[in-house]
């Protein structure tokens, strides 16, 4: 009799741990510690939890870590509209937004994580140009640097505590890159592209006296070296600090195959310290790589399609995807190597830069070489552009009123370091089979378990009950 009862006991034992297992969804599971996604199941704004409607959510195959940080310059055609910075959730939620119309600001460019932990952003006002650094924890701003006598300045840098590189697009044939020395309140270093006429004719890019070199990008590649976008002349070049020569050039004025007037490129090295570039080629409604090798630029990865619309921005993340600000699309997206669109939020009027916390500044590559993923992609994936739900997330942003910060409260989980193609495909085998052992660490689980073995406690009770 009591080994009987013992045999069921046993038995009814596996039965709960089994039911326990397969009751808890599986899209409850996280990643492996220093994993890049979470999953979420489902896509569109059905799948994430929300705290209220927000019509700014749309695919979400795929979870990342970190929050996205996306500047909208604010402009609907010749509309003026609000300039502003957005936080956003992994899941799409709105952490916070920083209103920057409400101070007095007219556009807003790009924003750059520091490493102190605050935030660099280029805005304007009519006919000035502003630098401030904003504490995204509270959306207050720590300091500002206010630039009379420069128009539209796109993007700004820390160089090192006391120096900014920043663009000027001046159009009284002034238009120029320089160094702002912060403590001696000066510029120390300038570029102007007239005194240039060898690289940079009166008689190429735009009106001379106007818009000529809209120059609209501004990084240092190496330490002296500055990568700069000549958007008017179609091209991205690497400027020497000290001697003034053009280390590179990709692209060529009018020569639209390869660059038409492009936006925001990042510089990455591929495999053996390959020199690569990944940029937002605007007029040609795609995003491409280009890797440099003995001496010329090869094309190895484009992603068009899927309504791209004049992308502004791209950023390859180090799990291999990319994320994609597509700027009269009115949308950020993340997706993989191959084109598929993962993770999607609508953000009206004209995002301009994006950036994913704990993944450094602008790109940190793999290449698409490294990848194993060359070639031309379709974008696919997309919950496509509709002019209604880009209206109701305008509202949405717009009426805003949970504040302006940035950042969550607990800070983001560090994101795993870049991988090798085969290192990321390994880590999501090793995601898909350790799920099951990782759902018991969650409380609902454990729940379960407790609930059925008390289930079988009162039934082995019984069991002994009619064995007397």
């Amino acid at each position: 009799m009591v080994r009987e009862l013992a045999r069921r006991t046993v038995v009814l034992l596996v039965v709960t741990l089994s039911l326990s297992l397969a009751l808890v969804p599986a899209t409850l599971a996280v990643p492996t510690e220093g994993g890049p996604m979470m999953r979420s199941s489902g896509s569109g704004p059905g799948s994430v939890s929300q705290t209220g409607q927000n019509p700014c959510v749309g695919t979400v195959t795929e979870q990342p870590r970190g929050t996205t940080l996306l500047s909208i310059q604010g402009a609907r055609g010749g509309e003026k509209t609000v300039a502003m910075v957005v936080g956003i959730h992994p899941n799409g939620t709105v952490i916070g937004v920083y209103n920057g119309s409400a101070k007095d600001r007219w556009w807003l460019y790009d924003v750059d994580p520091l490493p102190n932990g605050n935030l660099l952003l280029s805005s304007t006002e009519p006919g000035i140009s502003v630098v401030e650094e904003i504490d995204p924890t509270t959306g207050a701003q720590v300091s500002e640097h206010r630039f009379e006598d420069v128009l539209d300045s796109h993007d700004a840098d820390m160089l090192n505590e006391d120096e900014l590189l920043l663009n000027d697009m001046s159009q009284d044939g002034n238009a120029r890159i320089f160094v702002y020395n912060r403590t001696r309140e000066e510029v120390v270093w300038e570029y102007q592209f007239a005194e240039h006429p060898d690289a940079f004719p009166q008689s190429g890019g735009g009106e001379f006296l106007e818009d000529w070199t809209h120059n609209n990008d501004v990084e240092q590649i190496e330490p002296g070296v500055f990568m700069v976008s000549v958007r008017n002349f179609d091209q991205v070049v690497a400027i020497d600090r000290e001697t003034k020569e053009i280390r590179w050039k990709l692209g060529e004025d009018d020569s639209h195959g390869i660059l038409f007037e492009q936006h925001n490129p990042d510089y990455f090295e591929g495999a053996n310290g390959t020199p690569t570039v990944l940029v937002a080629d605007s007029l040609n409604d795609r995003v491409v790589e280009y890797a440099r090798e003995d001496g010329s630029w090869t094309r190895t990865w484009v992603l068009k399609g899927g309504e791209l619309d004049e992308p502004r921005d791209a950023d390859r993340l180090p799990n291999g995807n990319t994320l994609v600000v597509d700027r009269r699309g009115h949308r950020l997206l993340e997706v993989t190597p191959t084109g598929e669109v993962v993770w999607e939020f609508y953000a009206p009027w004209q995002p301009y830069d994006a950036e994913r916390i704990g993944t450094g500044d602008e790109s940190s590559g793999p290449s698409a070489r490294q990848l194993g993923a060359t070639g031309v992609h379709e974008m696919t994936g997309s919950e496509g552009v509709d002019e209604r739900r880009t209206e109701s997330c305008d509202a949405f942003l717009t009426n805003w009123s949970g504040g302006s910060q940035l950042l969550p409260a607990e800070p983001d989980p560090s994101p795993s370091a870049t991988r090798s193609p085969t290192e990321l495909t390994s880590h999501w085998t090793k995601v898909e089979t350790e799920t099951p052992n990782r759902l018991l660490g969650s409380p609902l689980s454990w729940g379960v378990v407790i609930a059925l073995l008390v289930a079988v406690l009162l039934m082995v009770l019984r069991l002994g009950k009619e064995e007397n």
